[in-house]
């Protein structure tokens, strides 16, 4: 997560090389990404970055934890089935759909191999232990939206199996 430096640059600041994080992530993978990139988009010394993040992984977790945050306010209600089925359907040509794809296909592999600690905590057992289904739900959603962005051409099976989902989410409420 980014270091105390950054947190306090103005917000203006804040935003400016957020924006430049997330068209780096959405148009190069983990490995590929660049700081040389970044500073000269963003205006800022090379030794800046490093004053604001650990590292690429932490410049990446960072961004990776805002753009979550959004898609997840954006689908926020009593239905996470239905809104991840919406979400499916719609991601296609939006701005997020890049950044995911990379994310899905080539960093989630990448950030596990580097953070394997962090793999346990990332299930939310917490919530398995207070709501099993909600947790196999959230679970299963997850892997669906994954799958959709590892293989597109499956997604009416993705999507089938969703409604399916859906059905039982409905029936375990």
């Amino acid at each position: 997560m980014p270091k105390q430096t950054f947190l306090n640059l103005s917000a203006h600041k804040q935003d400016n090389i957020s924006n430049i994080l997330f068209e780096e992530f959405s148009n190069y993978s983990l490995l590929e990404a660049n700081v040389g990139r970044i500073v000269k988009a963003a205006g800022i010394a090379r030794g800046s970055f490093y004053t604001y993040f650990a590292d690429m992984d932490d410049a990446y977790l960072w961004s990776l934890k805002e753009v979550f945050g959004q898609i997840h306010e954006s689908l926020a209600g009593d239905d996470p089935v239905q809104a991840s089925i919406d979400f499916v359907n719609h991601v296609e040509g939006q701005k997020y759909y890049n950044f995911l794809s990379n994310y899905y296909v080539i960093n989630q592999a990448i950030l596990e191999a580097h953070h394997q600690g962090d793999v346990a905590a990332s299930l939310n057992l917490g919530l398995a232990k207070r709501d099993l289904p909600a947790w196999l739900g959230e679970v299963a959603i997850h892997q669906l939206v994954r799958a959709y962005f590892l293989a597109p051409d499956n997604k009416a099976d993705i999507m089938a199996v969703l409604k399916q989902l859906d059905k039982w989410y409905k029936k375990e409420k």
